[in-house]
This record gives structure tokens, sequence and C-alpha cells, in this order.
């Protein structure tokens, strides 16, 4: 049986942030909701002329320079999967491409993946479908990037529930036949009726030009569903849903909850990680939360888990990896950290 693990990851993520008190102050929320309930105390914000494409670039080359130390080169990499944001630097455009040319890589193939928040979590699994399909793939990397902090409205109170979104680049190098990290089990769940929450309306073939954007002075993302209607909807499905991947995904890889050592989630409020937390039986100590980070796309679980090997919360054994992404989607693969 083919052995698919992670050989090495890259992480890039902004110095410059905005702390809990300018959050709450940008989007008329009391300091006590933010720093408190959304669990925020900061968050990391890219400069404005820094591209999601450059913060992509800057993680995958940190991952490639570490998979050289395990004897994965350049050469190597077989095929090139763009899994982040995709509020990219241009419309109609493939970023996987792009970098695959910026980081020296030109035997290959590359696409884009779209998965949303999911993108790192989907894109683990897809890796190995890939390697194990395919006897002369040696190596995957998976690039993600997010600059979604820049397209959230203060002003909107209907998508204020995005004041987390928080800026990022990730690199992770997959390979066959690499004997730590391994990718185990996945499960993935989608709910359409939630498509429409939120969307950047403007740009696209329904409105390719779009007037608030221009008065504005920006892009946004917007929720196109009514309100009332869409949180009866997340509450009635987000956490079953949640909880039916995580565990679908630990079951799949011959594990029970008891055998999970660490769990990484994308950041959300407090509450509701302790409710996943709780719904799976999962101790919350065993799970680390991004609360000096806030919420950076595709790059969440990479960064958790980064952060738990630097602290010494964590240093081997079976960890989840889970997300929630609009449109709506849910996804949790497991993997043997070690």
């Amino acid at each position: 049986m083919t052995s698919v693990g992670i050989a090495s990851y890259g992480l890039y993520v902004p110095r410059t942030t905005v702390d809990a008190a300018t959050i709450a102050r940008r989007f008329h929320l009391p300091l006590e909701v933010v720093r408190d309930k959304q669990g925020l105390h900061r968050k990391h914000v890219s400069r404005p002329g820094e591209m999601p494409s450059e913060m992509g670039r800057r993680a995958a080359r940190t991952a490639l320079e570490r998979a050289h130390g395990q004897g994965i080169d350049r050469k190597d990499i077989g095929l090139v999967i763009y899994c982040g944001s995709q509020w990219k630097d241009y419309h109609i455009w493939l970023m996987s491409t792009y970098l695959q040319d910026r980081l020296g890589i030109p035997e290959c193939f590359a696409f884009d993946l779209s998965a949303m928040c999911a993108g790192v979590v989907f894109g683990l699994s897809a890796a190995k479908s890939f390697l194990v399909a395919d006897p002369d793939l040696r190596a995957v990397l998976l690039i993600g990037a997010s600059k979604e902090s820049y397209i959230v409205r203060p002003t909107d109170a209907t998508s204020r529930w995005m004041d987390n979104f928080a800026d990022a680049g990730v690199g992770v190098v997959v390979a066959r036949d690499f004997g730590r990290n391994l990718v185990l089990g996945s499960d993935f769940l989608s709910d359409g009726s939630l498509s429409l929450a939120p969307v950047q309306r403007g740009g696209g073939a329904r409105h390719p030009a779009y007037l608030p954007y221009i008065r504005a002075r920006q892009v946004f993302a917007e929720n196109l569903l009514p309100e009332a209607a869409f949180r009866r909807r997340m509450d009635a499905v987000s956490l079953p849903n949640f909880s039916r991947v995580i565990e679908r995904s630990i079951e799949r890889s011959g594990l029970t909850p008891a055998d999970i050592r660490m769990v990484f989630l994308n950041h959300m409020k407090r509450s509701f990680s302790r409710a996943i937390l709780e719904k799976v039986g999962i101790p919350e100590e065993r799970a680390y939360y991004l609360e000096e980070y806030g919420h950076s796309q595709s790059a969440d679980q990479i960064l958790a888990l980064d952060r738990s090997l630097a602290s010494g919360r964590f240093s081997e054994g079976p960890t989840v990896m889970a997300a929630a992404g609009s449109g709506y989607v849910w996804g949790s693969t497991v993997v043997r950290w070690g």
C-alpha cells in the first residue's frame, strides 16, 4: 500500500497586526464581543500592495527549501495545486501556473482547486489521491493564500461576522513513500442552499461592472441570502456537518476520538469551537485556538499545527485538520504527525 506523508510546510504571516480594540471600533462592536465571544485578540493583515501570489510564493518557497532537506527537490514536484482564496491577484486567472513559473518548477502540471476555507484540508486528500493513482508522481505542492481581510465591509451588518478575516500564505509538500506525517482518512460534505453566502457580486458574468464598488472605491463580500434565513440554516446544519466529517475521517483512519492528540480548526467564535469538540468527544485542551491570528482562510490548519509544535503543546500523534468554507463546504482530514 502506498504511503503518503507531509514532507514539509511553509508559512508566510504578515507582520502587521490589528488588535481587538481596533477591530471593535471599525466594526462598531463592543470590545468584549470581539475579544471574548468571537475569540479574537488580534489578526494579521497584509500591506495594500502585497498580493496573494506573493504571500503564497513566500510560503511555498519555504516549504520547498525544507523539502530539499528531506531529499525532495523541485524536480520531484510533478503537480502544483493552488487551493487558497478565490480573491486572487486577477479574475479568470490560474494562480497555480503563475506560481509554478515563479518557483522554477517547469516540468509539471498545475491547476487551481476551489474549496474556499477548506482548501488545504481538501488539498491534502486530493494530493494523496493523485499520488496513489499515479506511480510516476513523487510529490505534490499545495499552495494557499488569503488577502480577504480587504473585502470585508465594516458598515455591512449582514457580513460583519467576517471581521476575523486575516491574511497569510501557506505551502505544503506532500510526497509518496514518505514514512512520516502520514495523510490518513478524509470526509467532505456540502450544502448548496448556502451557496450565496457570501459572494463578491461584481466582476462576474451576472454583474461585470458594479456601481456600488465604484462608489465605495473597493470590492467587498456580500451575503445575498436573507440574514434571518441564513442564520437559521447555519444554526441547523453547521454543527452536525462539522461533527460528521470529523467523525467519519477519524473512522476512515482506523482510529477513535480518544486517539486524536490535536484538532486544528478554522478560527471561529470560541463557543462554536468548543461545541464541535464536545460533540465529537475530544477535550478542548487538545485543540489550538487561533486567537492571535484570526481566520487566514486555508492557512489556518497548518498555522495551528506550526504554533502547536513551536509552543511544545504537541509533538506527534494523530491530528484532525477540519474546516468549513463558504458555499458551503465542510471537510476533515486526519494526519498522523511524526
